[in-house]
C-alpha cells in the first residue's frame, strides 16, 4: 500500500504530467493540420515572436517569454482553423501557464526552447507536417520531463521573481 507521503508526492507529478500530455497531442493535431495551409506571414509572425522570446530571455523578463511563447504557438493553432482545437487549447492555458511561469522563471532550458523554435519553423516551412509533429512532441517530452526533474529536486524551493513585475512568482 502507499504510504501517504509517496501518495501526495504522486498527486502534483499527475497533476502537472496530465496537461502536458494533452497538449503535447493538441499540438501535434494542430501542426498536422497547420503545417499544409501555413504561409511565409505564419513563418515570419513565429520567427519574430521567437525573437522576442529571445530577447525576454536574456533579460530574465518570465511575463515576456510566456507572451513571446504563447504568440510562437498561436500561429499554428489559428492556421489550423479548427474551433474545438481552439477551445480545448485556451481552456488548458492557465494550467500549462502556472507550470510554464515557473519553468520560465529559473530561465532554464531557455536557449533549448530558441533552438526548437528555429528548427520548429524550419521543418513547417518545408512543408514537412509529419516531422513538424514529431519534433513538437519530442520537445514538449523533454520540456516535460525537465521540468519534473526541477519540482522533485525542489530547485524551485527559492523564491523566485519576476523581472519584468518585480512580484513573487506563484506555485
Amino acid at each position: 500500500m502507499n504510504s501517504p507521503s509517496a501518495s501526495a508526492s504522486a498527486a502534483p507529478r499527475c497533476a502537472r504530467r496530465s496537461p502536458g500530455a494533452v497538449l503535447r497531442s493538441l499540438g501535434r493535431l494542430a501542426l498536422e493540420t497547420a503545417v499544409p495551409v501555413m504561409t511565409g506571414h505564419d513563418f515570419r509572425r513565429m520567427r519574430e515572436a521567437n525573437r522576442d522570446f529571445e530577447r525576454a530571455v536574456a533579460a530574465n523578463d518570465t511575463g515576456a517569454a510566456l507572451d513571446a511563447d504563447d504568440r510562437f504557438h498561436a500561429v499554428p493553432i489559428a492556421a489550423a482553423d479548427n474551433p474545438v482545437l481552439s477551445r480545448i487549447v485556451e481552456r488548458l492555458h492557465p494550467q500549462i501557464h502556472r507550470i510554464l511561469h515557473r519553468k520560465f522563471s529559473t530561465l532554464l532550458a531557455g536557449r533549448n526552447t530558441i533552438e526548437h523554435h528555429d528548427e520548429l519553423i524550419e521543418v513547417c516551412a518545408e512543408g514537412d507536417a509529419r516531422s513538424a509533429a514529431e519534433l513538437s512532441g519530442r520537445h514538449c517530452s523533454e520540456l516535460g520531463g525537465h521540468v519534473n526533474q526541477l519540482f522533485d529536486t525542489d530547485q524551485f524551493a527559492e523564491a523566485a521573481t519576476d523581472r519584468g513585475t518585480g512580484r513573487r512568482l506563484a506555485d
